[in-house]
């Protein structure tokens, strides 16, 4: 420990710490490992809890909503919601016409897509009864925000 005080202070090569740190990992039986290796468990277990309660969103929704100047949309769209294996949201509205990828924050939900050649992002609020609803924004439209409302099917 006083050779890494040392060269701390004496501002040696990152090596020299580096080295310094592994000597005393191993002096101190190798307890770095085990605590790498705990933590690394626990944070895994984190995304997999993060990625079983996002799994409650996945499925099909019946899309209602207004365009941004006000106007309501001439039918009911559908959107779909698939769980990436990276844990991600993919949604995919009318069979592909528009695709985004959403991250839950909260009770929100927040997706990032590509609309019409756009990019648009929306926010919506999970509801209790497992609808959504909330406003989307779309690049280029000047200062006016859509809404959309999920129920699923």
């Amino acid at each position: 420990m006083k050779t890494l005080i040392t060269a701390l202070r004496q501002r040696k090569s990152v090596g020299v710490v580096a080295a310094t740190l592994m000597i005393a990992a191993a002096a101190g039986g190798w307890t770095v490992s085990t605590t790498l290796a705990t933590n690394a468990q626990a944070i895994e277990a984190a995304f997999e809890l993060k990625r079983n309660s996002d799994a409650g969103l996945v499925g099909s929704y019946r899309v209602t909503g207004t365009d941004p100047d006000g106007k309501p949309y001439a039918g009911a769209g559908t959107v779909d919601i698939a769980l990436a294996p990276s844990g991600a949201l993919e949604l995919d509205w009318d069979n592909g016409k528009t695709v985004g990828v959403g991250q839950v924050i909260g009770n929100v939900l927040a997706v990032a897509c590509l609309s019409k050649g756009r990019t648009a992002i929306l926010m919506m609020t999970i509801n209790p009864d497992g609808s959504l609803s909330g406003n989307w924004s779309r690049r280029t439209v000047r200062g006016y925000k859509g809404t959309e409302t999920w129920k699923k099917i």
